[in-house]
C-alpha cells in the first residue's frame, strides 16, 4: 500500500482539525503528497497538530488557505495545479459546518451559509479538481448519518442529503474516466465540532446531545477520527477499485440498528 501512495497527490478540505486533520496525517504516513486546505491561514495555530505529526519529508505536505464556498478561489487553485503539472489522484471533500437549529429556528442567511460550505464546497471541489485529476482517481465526500435519516437540524440535514445526490451524479459522469466517487456517512465522531456549543446551545445541552448520540449507537461510543479517516483512505485506494456511487455508513450501527434496536434495548431487562 505504501508503494501505491508514493508520488500520488491527494487534496483534503477542512484539513486543519478533526476528521480532516486525521485524513491528512493518514495519507501522509502512507507516503502521499497531501495538499491540505482549510479556511484557516497556513500560519494559524489551528494547523499545529498536523504540522507536528507530518514532519518526515515535510515537502509532501502543502498547507494553504482556501474557502471552499468561493468559486474564484477554487478556479485559481486548480489553475496553479495545472500550471505545475500536478496530477491529482484523490480528493476528500471533508469541509463542513454544523448548525443545530430546526426549520423555523434557522434564518435564511444561516441556511445559505451552511449550504455554501457543506454542499456548494463539495460541488466546487469536484467541479474544478476533476479537471486535473488522473484517470483512475477517486473522490470521497464526507456526509453524515443525518443524510440517511431524519434529523432536527434542518440546514445540516438537507446539505448532507444533497451531498449523497451529488456523489451519485458525479460518479455517473466520471465513470468513463474510471474516477470513482463515493460518500461516507459518519455517526458521532469525537471531534471539536461534535462538542462545539452553537450559540443557541448551553454546555448542558451539548452534553445531553453527546450522550443521546452515544445511547443511539449500538457500539455505545463515538468514533475516533482515525476510524473515519481509514475508511476514506480505503475508498481512495486500490482495494476499493470496484466501489463507486456508494454510501458507506461509519456510525457504530446507528442507522443500521434503526428504531428497533432502541426498543429492544428498552425492554431487554423487563
Amino acid at each position: 500500500m505504501a508503494n501505491f501512495w508514493a508520488g500520488k497527490t491527494v487534496i483534503v478540505t477542512g484539513a486543519a482539525q478533526g476528521q480532516g486533520a486525521e485524513e491528512v496525517c493518514t495519507l501522509f504516513d502512507l507516503g502521499a503528497h497531501v495538499i491540505a486546505l482549510d479556511i484557516h491561514n497556513a500560519q494559524s495555530e489551528s494547523w499545529s497538530a498536523v504540522r507536528s505529526r507530518c514532519t518526515e519529508d515535510s515537502s509532501r505536505l502543502t498547507i494553504r488557505r482556501l474557502d471552499v464556498s468561493d468559486e474564484g478561489t477554487w478556479e485559481a487553485f486548480v489553475t496553479e495545479l495545472a500550471a505545475s503539472c500536478i496530477a491529482v489522484h484523490g480528493l476528500i471533500n471533508n469541509a463542513g459546518i454544523t448548525l443545530r437549529k430546526t426549520v423555523t429556528e434557522t434564518s435564511p442567511a444561516e441556511w445559505r451559509h451552511v449550504m455554501s460550505v457543506n454542499l456548494d464546497g463539495a460541488f466546487l471541489g469536484t467541479h474544478f479538481v476533476s479537471r486535473v485529476m488522473s484517470d483512475h482517481g477517486a473522490i470521497v465526500n464526507v456526509a453524515s448519518v443525518a443524510g440517511l435519516t431524519g434529523y432536527f437540524s434542518a440546514a445540516y440535514t438537507a446539505s448532507k442529503w444533497g451531498l449523497r445526490g451529488l456523489t451519485r451524479a458525479a460518479a455517473l459522469e466520471l465513470a468513463n474516466r474510471n474516477i470513482r466517487v463515493n460518500c461516507i456517512c459518519p455517526g458521532m465522531v469525537e471531534t471539536p465540532m461534535m462538542l462545539n456549543a452553537n450559540a443557541q446551545h448551553d454546555e448542558r445541552k451539548v452534553r445531553l446531545f453527546h450522550e443521546g448520540n452515544r445511547q443511539a449507537t449500538p457500539l455505545s461510543r463515538g468514533a475516533h477520527p482515525d476510524e473515519i479517516a481509514k475508511v476514506a483512505v480505503f475508498l481512495l485506494g486500490p482495494d476499493a477499485s470496484f466501489i463507486t456511487a456508494a454510501d458507506v455508513p461509519v456510525d457504530g450501527g446507528m442507522t443500521g440498528g434503526g428504531i428497533f434496536w432502541r426498543i429492544g434495548k428498552m425492554t431487554e431487562n423487563l
